[in-house]
């Protein structure tokens, strides 16, 4: 017999008025949408445009499949920050669509094996975590992996990469 794993995700969305809505869950704290990005206009500051949210959804969904992907191959990840990119085209007369999607890790590893063995993790893991019937486009991860030739303790070195640096905390209201 076939195990089925059905796994729901439900969302409420309460309209402020004009453009502003807030998103809930009743697993995670309140998200405020605002303007999408594909419309002419000033985003409203503190509020997150639908499309954003796309691109955060996917760039921490490939975070959460590589980390579980290298655990299961024993790898252990010294490092991981990213950033994420789409590109949505509007031309008259059309609906806005989504030409690219890019995430971009950047990893550290302890040895020149498990880098190797990174890539090729990230090289698999569209297939694997993107299944063509949630988005139509197939993210195009492009990782930037190193090797940390380090003791097994718990410090990190320092890297002169600016987006290496830690992300600032935010406290939302």
């Amino acid at each position: 017999m076939t195990s089925v794993t059905v796994t729901e995700y439900e969302t409420r969305l309460y309209w402020q008025g004009e453009r502003g809505a807030v998103l809930t869950s009743d697993h995670a704290p309140p998200v405020p949408i605002g303007l999408p990005l594909v419309e002419r206009g000033t985003p409203e500051i503190g509020r997150w445009a639908p499309e954003a949210l796309l691109v955060g959804a996917v760039e921490g969904r490939t975070l959460l499949a590589f980390l579980e992907r290298a655990r299961e191959a024993g790898v252990r990840v010294l490092f991981y920050q990213s950033s994420a990119v789409a590109r949505i085209v509007a031309a008259p007369g059309q609906p806005p669509h989504l030409t690219d999607l890019i995430v971009r890790p950047h990893v550290a590893v302890a040895t020149d094996s498990e880098a190797d063995m990174v890539r090729g993790l990230f090289a698999e893991l569209p297939a694997h975590c993107f299944p063509s019937s949630v988005i139509q486009i197939s993210p195009r991860i492009e990782p930037v992996v190193e090797t940390w030739h380090t003791r097994a303790t718990n410090s990190r070195p320092q890297t002169d990469a600016p987006y290496a640096r830690p992300a600032p905390r935010l406290a939302l209201p």
